[in-house]
Formats: C-alpha cells, structure tokens, sequence
C-alpha cells in the first residue's frame, strides 16, 4: 500500500510538472517509489515536526538546529535528535532562502531582500543584529572567517566583509555565469553556476580580486554542495548538458579538487528525471560513508560513497503532499544532518525528522585558513568620473535642474548639486532602504522597501518633509514611478508583483490595480514617464512591456506587447519621443503608445559588430545602455536613430542602474561604487 501511495504521488508530480512546463509527462517508472529498492534503495518515512510552517533551509549546530522559511527564522533543540523542541523564533525577515550558521550568528540570504544577520546567543530570543542590502538577489551563501560569500545569480558572489555583523561592508564582486550557491575552504570558493552547468572555482585569498581559477562541466544545472578532503561533492538538476527540457540532470557529481585549477570528474549517480519551473533547488551533505542529496520535487537520496568511484544510492524519502487537496509531494529546500537523522526542509508543509539510523550522521567541519581582508591600497577613484560616494548602494538616480536625486539603500536619500564637484544638499534617512525614488512637481515618492511607498514633499533647500506612506503587509517596494501630472504611482513589490496606487491625498494614498506576470524584476524596469498621456508601462523579463491605462476614471490593464521569443532581463525600455524605445535581443525596435503587435514584425534597428543590450536611457541625442549585472555601460550616438554610432563604453567596479543626462554628460547611479557623473570630455 505505501508503495502504491508513493508512486502516485510521484506519478502526479511528474504530470503536475510537464503541464506546467509545456512538456510531454514523464513516465511513473521514473519515480523512486516505483523502481526497486536496487535503484534508489528503501524508502525512509519523515515526520513532520509540529509547531514550524513552510521551510526552505534547514542547519545543525552542536545540539540545535535552525530553519527558515518564508521570512520566519526558528531555533530547535534537538538533545533528542528525532524529537526537536521549538525554542526561539524571529519573523519578518522577507523571503527566505539559505542559511550558515558560525559563531553564534546565522547569516540569511531572502533573495530579493538580501542577507540577514541574527545574534543566536540566546536560542530562546533570536535577534536581528543588521540587514545588508546585496547587489541582487541573494541566494547563496557561506561565511569563512570574516568574509560573507553571497551567491547572487547571473552577478556573481558578493564578498562581504562581516567582521563588524551590525555594520557589514561590501568588499568585491566575483562574476560568474550564474551562481546559485557556493561553498569554500582555506580560500577556494566553489559554486554551483546554474544555467551554465559548471563548477565554478575560484581564488578568493585575496578577497578584494577574486579570480576564477578552474571549471569543470556539469550533466545538469549546478547548485549547491560540499568539500571533504580532496573531494567535491556537487548537486546538480533539470536539464542534462546538450539538451533543454529532458529533465535528466538530476544527480550527485564527485570531483576530486586536491588541484583545485584541474579538477578531475570521479563518478556520479542519477536521480529520476523531473522538472519543475519553480522551487527548483539542489544541495548536498556528506557525513561518514555517505552523501545525502536534497533533490526537491524529487525528494531526498542518501547516496553511500565509501567507494568513491562507485557512488550507490542506498535509501531516498519522499514528502507528504503539499496539501488535502494536491498530491503532489512537498518539495524538500534543503537538509542537515543530525544523530541516525535527516532533517528536511518542506517548501510548502514544514519542518521534517527523516530517521536514518545507520545512514546519517552528523558533518564534521574540516578546518578553513580563512582569507584575511587587508586594508585597501591606493586611490580607490575612478578618474573618468566625478564620484559622490553616500556609504550605501546608490541604486537609482533622477535629475531636476542641476540637483541629482539618489536613492542611496541604507544611506537613505541624498539631493547632490551637480557641477564642478558634486556636493550634497540634503540627505534623509528614510523609514527603510531606499531602493528606488521618483519625482513629480514638489513631491518625492520613494521605494523604502519593508517601509513601504513614501511620499514627502521637497521644501526649501531640498529638505524633504514626509506626507504620506503606503505600507504593505509583507510586501518589500523595490521601484516606484509617478509621471506628470502625479496623480498615480506605479510600483514593484518582492519580485514579480505590481500595483498602482491614487496618490492625489498623499496622506491617505489607496491602491487601484494590482498585477503579476510571467518573470521577476531584477530593476529600473518602470517607465519613469506617462506615455501617449495615458499609459503607465512596466517591462517584465518575460512577457514584456505591460500598458496600464490610467486616463479613465478606471484604471484598465490593456495587455502585454508579444512576442515569438520571450524578453529578458538583461533588457528593457525608456521613452523615446512620443514613443517607446525597445532593447531586445541586440536590437532596438519603437513601439507606438499601447502597441501590441508582434515584436519580431515590427522594424528593428541594429548597430553592426554590436549586440545591443541593457537597460536604455535617452536624451534624444544619445542612447545609454546600462548593464547592471555585467557592471557596463555603452553609450551612443543616435542624432540618426536608424545608425546608431558607438561612442564610448565604461567598465565599472559598481553595478549601474538606469542612467540619466545632465548638460551632456552622463551620471551613472553606481552601486556600491557611488554615484559618477563623466567629467567633461574636450571638443
């Protein structure tokens, strides 16, 4: 009977997934529950632990053992392994992803909303010690000595300096192709580079110039793993090297890394094949003769490895169903390893015991020579620029007149004169981050994050006096525009989610239109103008630009602008003129007010030896293509918008927002490298 109930609730999961994906359903033959135990050996029954909701990461620490999922960070004693007792809990921490616990701090990556520092000294009283706003989303991470590294997908690892956890200070960027999740030891870092199908090694020793030194291929999607000795241990999923959507990448890859610039394959073993377009994750833990592999959809696998060369998967666990409603079996985020014990993170249901006498045990650190951080040498400044730097992330920036408006994360809001020099003339703190900020008239409206929409009024001397603010119930605002005449401002909340608020009482502004679309918002992808006098525009990485009607006296969500190949996020678009300026696949296209035509049929502009890429900004004279993931800048000539001219590109050390025009000379809203404004080239 338990069997048959297994395999059908395999069999419903593997349909669930090809409907969702578009592909033909996998066979039950795949699932574990329907194979002999020769092929994924016996199956392991989970409990459920009362009292902890969704989970997504689970960690072991001595005799505790710390989860986290969907903003809620808990601390469980387990002297009794297969009994964990809740002892302390913090909420409010965003969207949850990973956790690593050292030295009495857990550090929390929640995508979207960064990396979370709790003190957990006390298990009966976790609390917050800071939050570090990182350049993207965060999804990775692991601590040696004083050094955070956080995996932040296509830009990279972040380096983190954490030696003071109520101050954490952003040190490098290491770039990759994807970094889903990373690992290190004595200043090798290795991360699972996604889509790429690689892993990824670098030198981090020195931390302020991180290098890549070796990659190795990877049969399937690369995510998380571990280190033990000379060996590598690599979890891997979706889709195999050479194919798109077989859904056989699943499985546990071995390398041996005592060189880690050659690494050498040593064997792997399969997993069923599966694939699921979200809550697709993959990690591994080694402990004794054994690796256990969380594998989501597909559960959990303990895989002996006493030969090495030989890996054989010796038991697998399956979830309970997400709910009475759904077969399908709760997807596992993560694992630890605990006495005769698994501990599994249900996405969906909860906090897992998974008894495995003989099978788990708990995972001996190995010793780590931490890199040191050594105080930086020489000018920092780059020359090319003006630099105004305000000790935050300057994420966005807007001019009026001869002021520049920064929104500075952390550091708050900052009106810089702009000139000669570049001088501040206000600075406000802000109720949370401030990730974003619009003006229209007199008026202010600023993304701050956890504190939601803020409006303030600009008074003399640019001092900004708060008159209102949307606050969503857990929901972080991460872009805000408000065009002429200011009447409704678009704004983006967590990751793929907008609304649009009336904004004509500032004091008691009222959502009017809500939406969510295929693909996440990685920034600057709202239209800062009204265009044709009636449209508000959001672009989505996926299905494009969106037209939100705002000239009736209801607000209309008209549609999307398709096409044949899907949009993304390394693109976008701006006003240009009476129209919009289109960046799609190395092309420019113009689209009219409303225009939902076909993209691929529409005319499209070109730039020879170019691909055009970035999110574009426009003067009318010139075209500014910002590439925040790739830290680039290009800038054109388009005086004859059908032959744009290449003009100069800038390479920067920070990751560039939108750019913006001030007397021909283009200011750059930089990261953590600053706000830049070009100082004046000679005729």
């Amino acid at each position: 009977m338990k069997s048959r109930l297994l395999t059908f609730a395999f069999l419903c999961c593997f349909i669930a997934l090809a409907i969702l994906a578009g592909s033909k359903s996998l066979p039950a033959a795949h699932s574990p529950a329907s194979n002999t135990t020769d092929t994924y050996g016996s199956a392991l029954t989970p409990q459920k632990v009362d009292g902890i909701d969704a989970c997504q990461a689970v960690a072991v620490e001595g005799n505790r053992l710390y989860a986290t999922g969907r903003g809620k960070f808990h601390v469980l004693d387990i002297t009794q392994p297969e009994k964990p007792v809740p002892l302390g809990e913090l909420s409010g921490l965003g969207n949850t992803r990973q956790l690593f616990i050292k030295d009495n701090i857990a550090y929390i990556t929640a995508r979207q909303d960064g990396l979370w520092l709790v003190d957990i000294s006390d298990a009966n009283k976790p609390q917050l010690l800071s939050h570090y706003d990182t350049v993207e989303m965060a999804t990775g991470i692991c601590v040696s000595g004083s050094l955070a590294f956080v995996a932040t997908r296509q830009y990279g690892v972040e380096i983190i300096d954490v030696s003071n956890p109520r101050a954490p200070q952003h040190v490098s960027m290491l770039k990759t192709g994807e970094a889903q999740s990373c690992w290190s030891r004595d200043g090798i870092l290795y991360i699972g580079d996604w889509a790429p199908r690689k892993l990824v090694i670098a030198d981090v020793r020195n931390p302020r110039q991180p290098t890549i030194i070796g990659e190795t291929p990877l049969d399937g999607y690369g995510d998380g793993g571990c280190l033990r000795g000379n060996y590598c241990f690599a979890a891997t999923g979706h889709h195999s090297r050479g194919s798109r959507d077989d859904g056989k990448g699943h499985g546990l890859e071995i390398f041996n890394v005592a060189d880690p610039e050659k690494p050498t394959f040593v064997s792997r073993v399969k997993f069923p094949a599966s694939y699921h377009i979200t809550n697709d994750m993959w990690t591994a833990r080694v402990a004794g003769d054994h690796c256990v592999v969380a594998d989501t959809w597909n559960g959990l696998f303990v895989v002996n490895i006493h030969d090495i060369k030989q890996p054989r998967i010796v038991a697998h666990a399956v979830l309970p169903p997400r709910s009475k409603s759904d077969n399908t079996p709760d997807p596992v985020g993560g694992i630890a390893l605990g006495k005769g014990v698994i501990y599994a993170a249900g996405i969906f249901t909860g906090l897992y015991v998974v008894p495995a006498p003989g099978l788990a045990t708990p995972v001996i650190p190995e010793q780590d020579r931490a890199p040191e951080l050594k105080a930086a040498q020489g000018k920092t400044g780059d020359p090319r620029f003006l630099t105004y730097q305000p000790g935050g992330q300057v994420r966005s920036a807007t001019v009026v007149g001869d002021i520049a408006w920064a929104a500075c994360g952390s550091a708050g809001i900052h009106a810089v004169k702009l000139g000669k020099t570049l001088e501040p003339v206000s600075v406000t703190k802000g109720k949370g981050e401030v990730m974003h900020l619009a003006v229209s008239g007199s008026r202010l409206y600023a993304a701050e994050n956890d504190a939601g929409l803020a409006i303030y009024d600009i008074g003399p001397e640019f001092k900004l006096t708060e008159i209102g603010r949307l606050k969503l119930k857990n929901r972080n605002v991460k872009q805000v525009a408000c065009p002429a005449p200011g009447r409704f401002a678009l704004y983006h909340w967590g990751s793929s989610a907008v609304e649009i608020a009336d904004v004509q009482d500032p004091a008691h502004p009222r959502v009017v239109l809500k939406d969510s679309q295929v693909g996440l918002f990685y920034g600057d992808q709202l239209v800062p103008e009204l265009l044709g006098g009636r449209y508000l525009v959001a672009y989505w990485h996926r299905s494009g630009p969106a037209w939100y009607d705002v000239s009736g006296e209801k607000l209309v969500y008209q549609g999307n602008t398709p096409d044949e190949r899907r949009f993304s996020f390394t693109d976008g678009v701006c006003l240009l003129g009476d129209k919009l300026l289109l960046v799609k696949h190395g092309k420019l296209q113009l689209l009219d007010p409303g225009d939902q035509r076909e993209v691929s049929r529409l005319p499209a502009i070109t730039v020879p030896g170019h691909r055009l890429r970035g999110r574009p900004t426009t003067d009318g004279k010139q075209l500014a293509l910002s590439r925040r993931p790739d830290q680039k800048v290009e800038l054109f000539d388009i005086t004859d918008l059908e032959h744009p001219k290449p003009v100069r590109e800038y390479h920067l050390k920070g990751h560039p927002g939108a750019c913006r025009f001030w007397n021909n000379q283009l200011l750059i809203p930089a990261g953590y490298q600053g706000l830049l404004l070009e100082r004046k080239t000679k005729p």
